[in-house]
């Protein structure tokens, strides 16, 4: 495969990959490097997901062709609606644009 296809399927297969990081411990520096790794030479990832505490961070750290997407009633699918539906308002407030919630079992 010639350089230039190799640069496209580069490109193509960034535009459909989330970046991920839903570790308890992320901290902001973590956040941080994840939004830097999403911007490559060889173009952008479709999003980064973190934690709804983080999407105010990675909205500002990203350019707008990166979605900043977040987890609601994370990790474990709680039954507790208030806690799923204060993660989704919070997500949105912060400028998230793809919101994954996960459900109980």
């Amino acid at each position: 495969m010639e350089q230039r296809s190799l640069l496209t399927a580069a490109r193509q297969a960034l535009a459909c990959l989330d970046l991920t990081s839903l570790n308890e411990a992320d901290s902001a520096a973590d956040i941080a490097a994840l939004c830097a790794r999403a911007q490559t030479p060889f173009g952008l990832v479709a999003a980064v997901c973190v934690w709804p505490r983080f999407v105010a961070q990675a909205r500002a750290a990203l350019p707008p062709g990166i979605k900043v997407a977040a987890v609601a009633d994370f990790p474990d699918g709680a039954l507790d609606l208030p806690r799923a539906l204060a993660d989704i308002a919070s997500i949105a407030q912060a400028g998230g644009d793809e919101v994954d919630v996960v459900l109980p079992y």
